[in-house]
């Protein structure tokens, strides 16, 4: 039988979602107790299984824990989550307030990991990977705009990942671009103003396509380089 495709989520995705949302905005802090099953179950109008295995993906990335006595108790998830709860970070965080700093740390993360993936990919990448991140270079300076724009640049560093061939880098490269991309009103004119500073990535795509890693590493690395947004400095004893 065919698989069809579902019209809505299920209800721990969904309270999942809302208690992800309030434990990374701010709503709990690190060391306050979640409400209980019986509570939560009553506030969100759902049974207590639902909640039940919402908790238990919150606790899976490293959100909470969950005692002996069924408390649960909101953890820093800066000391304990990983890399997969950066875009869920990104898509509940506040457009202006505390997205742009989050954002410069993805950015900056992502310039370091690609650097390295252009350099092994120009060390294992067949020529004719080359050819094609060049023909996307070609269409990323026609200019192209909106969703178009975000789906070849995507085409493009997927193709890097795929030739450097480490299953690592690939997966830590996947959510941070999720997290580059989680409010994309915010990040386009980002990666537009990128490609035109890097040459519509066609320096990368030379380098890889003549199988130089030195060169494709560097070139990365200038492409990526992040510009904005700033994080906001902390001041000392002020």
């Amino acid at each position: 039988m065919a698989l069809k495709a579902l019209d809505r989520r299920s209800l721990p995705d969904k309270v999942f979602e809302q208690l992800t949302a309030e434990i990374v905005g701010g709503g709990y802090a690190p060391g306050d107790a979640l409400p209980s099953e019986r509570e939560l179950s009553e506030q969100l109008e759902v049974n207590r299984h639902v909640v039940r295995e919402a908790v238990k993906r919150l606790e899976q990335v490293g959100l909470v824990r969950v005692s002996q006595g069924g408390r649960t108790s909101v953890l820093d998830y800066r000391r304990t989550a990983g890399l997969d709860l950066l875009a869920i970070v990104a898509e509940h965080a506040e457009p202006v307030a505390d997205l742009a700093p989050l954002l410069a740390s993805a950015l900056e993360m992502r310039a370091g990991i690609a650097a390295d993936l252009a350099r092994l990919c120009a060390e294992r990448a067949p020529r004719a990977l080359g050819s094609e991140l060049l023909g996307i270079a070609a269409r990323l300076a026609e200019g192209p705009s909106g969703e178009e724009l975000l789906e070849l640049d995507q085409r493009f560093w997927q193709l890097i990942v795929d030739g450097a061939g480490n299953l690592a880098y690939q997966l830590a490269f996947n959510s941070l671009i999720r997290a580059v991309h989680a409010q994309r009103e915010l990040s386009r004119p980002l990666l537009e103003d990128e490609l035109r500073r890097s040459g519509h990535r066609l320096p990368i795509a030379e380098a890889i396509a003549a199988g130089d890693p030195a060169r494709a590493e560097a070139a990365a690395r200038a492409a990526l380089t992040v510009v904005a947004p700033r994080r906001r400095s902390r001041s000392r004893g002020r």
